[in-house]
């Protein structure tokens, strides 16, 4: 049976997969993704919680905040200002992972799901095909965030860090 938390990460990784988009706003300036970064390592690092993309997870960051630290409105974000920051620092964090780096990635999430969630051999040929399947669908959150990829690139690391 998979886990609470397992199961989670696995609508994430699905999430992720079938190409959310994002709201088109102002480009994204690099004191804001900076801020979107830090506010993130510190959110975290509170909670335990890793950061991942998808349509909610800015708003869910935004709750997390709102209960505790309170970052994000001190950093100057609107909680639709901070959703925007958020899905164009993720999108195009996702836009700068080369293409066999986020395809390895994915296998490894597979890897892990199935280790965790003691999935039988068969559960997990089953969950890796349907992620290998979605890896298609990366493409329009690829292309979405290209244009914030070059202003995302120096947190690149970090981000990684916390998607981990």
């Amino acid at each position: 049976m998979i886990t609470a938390d397992l199961f989670s990460k696995a609508a994430i990784a699905a999430a992720i997969a079938f190409g959310l988009s994002v709201t088109g706003t102002a480009a994204l300036e690099m004191r804001e993704a900076e801020a979107v970064v830090t506010i993130l390592e510190r959110l975290s690092s509170e909670t335990g919680k890793t950061v991942f993309y998808d349509e909610d997870a800015a708003q869910e960051w935004f709750e997390v905040d709102d209960e505790s630290s309170r970052l994000i409105p001190a950093a100057g974000f609107s909680e639709a200002g901070w959703k925007a920051a958020f899905d164009q620092t993720m999108t195009g964090f996702i836009a700068s992972i080369p293409q066999a780096e986020l395809e390895r990635m994915m296998e490894e999430f597979a890897d892990k799901l199935g280790e965790l969630g003691r999935m039988t051999p068969e559960q997990k040929q089953a969950a890796t095909e349907m992620l290998r399947a979605q890896m298609g669908n990366f493409d329009a959150i690829r292309a979405e965030g290209a244009q914030y990829s070059d202003t995302v690139a120096p947190y690149a690391a970090r981000l990684k860090r916390l998607s981990q």
